[in-house]
């Protein structure tokens, strides 16, 4: 009878008591975790909202589309490579890797001819947030009056997927120096985590079991409509000011979970249970506000850029939430206005239409349950080619760190990101 209850037992205890569920339960991967569009942008630490010059301009400003007075076609990919150095409970630091190729955005802009300087629409996708990282723990559980007190834990946390954007957009000039656009956006993404756990009674803390294996996969699919404005102003030929809003949007949410725990006894006797469902919930994102300005310096040669964007986490709302230990102010509770900040600077070397870039990127965590020491920093920088005033090329690089510690729970990530882009122009 005892072994009966034992297995539902721990299935509740490995979602609540371990220090890598507890600092995960509540934390949603769809908030925060901007990755950035485009080599350029991202050399100059994304720092775009004032110039917006070409394609990525329909993601970072589309008042900036009607720029553009050629044809353009344009594509983007990234490598990224995250590195996770994991202390849990003192024990000894175990370092993980995750690498991958993805798409960053391909699309095309399309300018027209019109009385105060140009009309332009544009189409494309562009990959706005990036899922791919784990971590890895191994140590004595330190927590005390559970089944898991004093057992060896060896766990895996895996994740992988993204959200992309689908967007139409058009800009124009509305005066000789001031543009507007806007966009309509189609968001779609996949994330999967898989969580492998296996605690060992090394020190036969418990008189029956030996060790147990919980297993815990969860896959989403994201889909939803939303879109933004932004305005551009050449307040001087060496000074222009870019302002944008994103709209709310309800991102819908269709998940699939899976659980799977096995007891294996001192006397060889294994035990199992499993459970599996599905849940469909939306997450209600709030307004996103940014403001950029870019100064050319130098007869041009030289531009320096800044922005800020304010996001107010705290709005976000689950419709219906999706478990019942998360409740309705789950937001307002674990979460903060974060201001995330772009700061870049883009050099061209006269006579060889070559431009080299500097940056830094801000991207502030909005989860307030952990212990931050230094929030996710990134020193960026590039190197851009123009080939016969039609093809552009740019390579950009971008490394970044940070450290959360929760409960028992220490990791130190470090994030290597490449960006290559091509555009075509004729």
């Amino acid at each position: 009878m005892k072994r009966a209850v034992y297995i539902p037992f721990i299935c509740l205890l490995a979602i609540g008591c371990l220090a890598t569920r507890g600092a995960t339960q509540v934390e949603e991967m769809a908030i925060g975790n901007t990755f950035g569009v485009g080599a350029r942008e991202m050399g100059m630490g994304g720092a775009s909202l004032g110039l917006a010059d070409d394609y990525t301009a329909l993601y970072w400003n589309p008042a900036g589309l009607a720029q553009i007075r050629k044809f353009e076609l344009f594509s983007s990919f990234s490598h990224n490579t995250a590195t996770a150095d994991t202390t849990f409970a003192g024990a000894e630091t175990t370092g993980t890797s995750r690498s991958q190729v993805r798409p960053n955005a391909l699309g095309m802009v399309y300018p027209f001819h019109a009385r105060h300087g140009g009309v332009a629409i544009a189409f494309g996708y562009n990959r706005a947030q990036n899922f791919d990282h784990q971590t890895a723990i191994q140590g004595i559980d330190p927590g005390t009056g559970t089944e898991f007190s004093g057992l060896a834990v060896d766990e895996t946390n895996v994740n992988t997927g993204g959200i992309g954007i689908w967007s139409f957009g058009v800009s124009s000039f509305i005066t000789k120096r001031i543009l507007i656009g806007g966009s309509v956006d189609f968001w779609q993404g996949h994330s999967l985590n898989e969580l492998d756990t296996t605690a060992t009674d090394i020190v036969n803390v418990d008189s029956e079991l030996a060790r147990f294996r919980y297993d815990d996969e969860t896959d989403r699919e994201y889909s939803g409509i939303g879109g933004r404005v932004g305005l551009l102003a050449h307040v001087t030929d060496a000074v222009s000011l870019g302002v944008t809003l994103v709209s709310p949007i309800e991102l819908g949410v269709d998940e699939y979970w899976y659980q799977s725990t096995v007891a294996f006894y001192d006397d060889g006797e294994e035990v199992t249970d499993s459970e599996s469902g599905t849940q469909a919930f939306d997450i209600e994102r709030p307004f996103e506000i940014g403001t950029g300005i870019a100064i050319k310096l130098l007869d041009k040669r030289l531009i320096l850029a800044g922005d800020v964007q304010l996001n107010d986490w705290t709005q976000t709302r689950y419709d219906p939430v999706p478990a019942d230990d998360i409740s309705q102010n789950n937001f307002e509770k674990f979460y903060a206005t974060t201001l995330q900040t772009r700061l870049g600077a883009e050099y061209r070397i006269p006579g060889i239409d070559t431009h080299v870039r500097l940056g830094y990127f801000r991207d502030t965590i909005p989860f307030t349950e952990t212990d931050v020491e230094n929030e996710r920093d990134f020193l960026t920088g590039g190197v851009g080619k123009v080939f016969e005033n039609m093809l552009k090329v740019d390579i950009a690089y971008m490394r970044g760190s940070w450290q959360r510690s929760s409960n028992a729970l220490t990791t130190e990530r470090i994030t290597h990101r490449v960006f290559v882009s091509a555009g075509y122009r004729f």
